[in-house]
């Protein structure tokens, strides 16, 4: 493997490869990391301040700098929210290495598709099912196959029936079908031109799109436009803004006023990081249910 030096900035692959943000990476019983990024696969690990990468079927290492957004100075971001919020320097501390990724928009988009009223292990199976039966053979090591994600064409280009009928997928089939035509509709680059945009207007413009709504919505922006101050809400969210933020809300339900709310919250508290402080806090939450024995809650990008 080759090696980049991290120069103190810290990364922590575990956390940040199994967060929610993206689905297709894999923890390999040597500990390294394997997943697809655009059509290159991708092998990662961290030793002594460096991280060491290998991509297949050449070395790219531009493209490996720009998904792990490895210019970006963490400890500023990290010491930015510790001067919002004081909880936030041992949450920091504990998280040390959590980043976001710029994943490409249409495969994040997509797959978020496939996180409605789904669990994590259903839609890495959908995501990675999508790849396998619609997307390009990238290489194949050891026996294993490994595919490109596939692009709106592609899964417009297959029947709609067999798209709809996938067991991982079941109705969220269709709905990937239409946002696909969408995104066809729409023009090549149209959602990478996005990230030039400011989050508001980035955001409306997602939800314009049938069959997107504010969640899906924010995580795109948050996981794949460069957009940290979204603040994707679900269950989980709105139990850690009720308990820390905002008492007053009693409803279960999640309706857009009470959705802009807790976003809202999270941004004028704190600011340009708001999507890195609501991170941080779910991993806080997720440990504290293990810990009182109410099972394992599920990553914040899923309901």
């Amino acid at each position: 493997m080759q090696k980049i030096d991290l120069q103190n900035q810290p990364i922590n692959l575990d956390l940040t490869m199994s967060c929610g943000q993206a689905f297709r990476w894999r923890k390999r019983s040597d500990g390294t990391w394997g997943g697809v990024v655009k059509d290159k696969l991708v092998e990662l690990d961290v030793k002594d301040g460096y991280l060491l990468w290998r991509t297949y079927p050449h070395g790219d290492k531009a493209l490996v700098e720009d998904y792990l957004r490895l210019s970006e100075d963490v400890n500023a971001v990290y010491a930015a929210l510790a001067d919002a919020d004081p909880r936030m320097i041992d949450l920091t501390r504990q998280f040390r290495g959590l980043r976001f990724l710029r994943q490409d928009p249409t495969e994040a988009l997509l797959s978020f598709v496939c996180s409605a009223a789904n669990s994590i292990p259903r839609i890495t199976i959908a995501v990675e099912e999508l790849a396998i039966n619609y997307g390009e053979l990238v290489c194949e090591i050891g026996g294993i196959c490994y595919y490109a994600f596939p692009t709106p064409k592609a899964i417009l280009a297959a029947d709609a029936n067999i798209l709809k009928s996938t067991k991982s997928l079941g109705f969220r089939g269709r709905i990937i079908r239409s946002v696909a035509q969408q995104l066809e509709d729409r023009g090549e680059g149209w959602l990478e031109s996005l990230r030039l945009a400011p989050y508001l207007v980035a955001k409306k413009s997602l939800v314009e799109m049938n069959g997107i709504g504010p969640k899906i919505a924010d995580c795109v922006c948050l996981f794949s436009l460069d957009k940290d101050e979204a603040v994707p809400v679900d269950t989980h969210v709105r139990q850690i803004a009720q308990r820390l933020f905002l008492p007053e809300i009693k409803s279960a339900t999640i309706t857009g006023i009470v959705y802009r709310n807790i976003a809202q919250t999270f941004q004028n508290r704190y600011g340009k990081y708001a999507g890195w402080a609501q991170q941080f806090l779910f991993y806080e939450d997720l440990l504290r249910t293990r810990a009182l024995g109410r099972g394992s809650a599920g990553a914040q990008s899923a309901e």
